[in-house]
């Protein structure tokens, strides 16, 4: 009698597709914990840059980058982005691992919700932003320290800035998160955006970075919210509804209308973010 030595097709088959429903069963699994992976390293890359202004404020009287030119510094050196230069060799610090540089993007000043905002378009002398190259976090530019004198920076009052580190309440202001371009001034009266922003994209219409600037941040990158170092060193996650409760600036009402203590209802938040949390 003869002996078989094979399998048969219908035993191959069989084979594959039990094969193809176990990977059915974990790939979602597997691109859980890819996530998961790289939300942690976004969350070190946040930490260290709280200990970069850190190092940056104890060198200079506890004080933030001050965001414009004054005293000795041109807008260049006073701008958060080459104040801190000196603080740090790796620029992978600069990218989120969950976004991508897209250079042929019509808009590269901005990125998206996975995509990394620059590199600018080179311009003339005083284009001194054009020396940035790219990331995709940015700075809550409330958090600044504006020479002494000035009224406003960035035609924002100067009076509700966050000067220094070590101030009352620190582990409520959002230093450096997440974001879709370099900085932001949010306030409390920003509204979400009434759709959810495409991934690798982003439309100055929708937000920018004076004008509905919490948009620029409430972004689903981390499975419905964003990292973020506070002033105090502290990190975490925020939740998307949950930003509009921080303490952005001194000033800023932490119980407004998109807020439980402001009377914000879910069916009040756009379809998009009603399946997120609060907090």
């Amino acid at each position: 009698m003869c002996k078989r030595n094979g399998f048969t097709l219908i035993e191959l088959l069989v084979v594959i597709a039990i094969i193809a429903l176990l990977m059915a069963i974990l790939m979602p699994a597997l691109q859980r914990v890819k996530r998961q992976a790289k939300a942690a390293a976004c969350q070190s890359n946040v930490r260290q840059w709280g200990l970069i202004f850190r190092l940056y404020a104890n060198d200079n009287e506890g004080k933030l980058p001050q965001s414009i030119a004054g005293g000795s510094l041109t807008a260049q050196e006073a701008y958060w982005m080459v104040a801190t230069l000196s603080y740090y060799q790796d620029k992978k610090i600069r990218l989120c691992p969950s976004t991508k540089i897209v250079r042929v993007m019509e808009n590269r000043s901005h990125g998206g919700t996975l995509a990394a905002w620059g590199p600018f378009d080179p311009g003339g002398s005083s284009d001194w932003w054009a020396d940035f190259d790219t990331g995709s976090y940015g700075i809550n530019e409330w958090c600044s320290c504006p020479p002494p004198g000035v009224n406003s920076y960035w035609g924002f009052p100067t009076e509700n800035a966050w000067r220094t580190v070590d101030t009352k309440g620190a582990n409520k202001v959002p230093l450096f998160l997440d974001c879709v371009y370099v900085d932001v001034y949010p306030l409390d009266t920003d509204e979400p955006l009434d759709f959810e922003p495409p991934p690798y994209e982003w439309n100055n219409s929708w937000g920018d970075w004076g004008s509905q600037a919490m948009r620029l941040v409430c972004i689903d990158r981390h499975s419905g919210g964003i990292n973020s170092v506070f002033l105090d060193g502290s990190v975490g996650k925020i939740p998307l509804r949950g930003l509009w409760t921080l303490k952005w600036h001194r000033q800023y009402n932490t119980a407004n209308r998109w807020t439980k203590t402001g009377g914000v209802q879910p069916s009040d938040w756009p379809k998009w973010m009603r399946k997120f949390k609060d907090y």
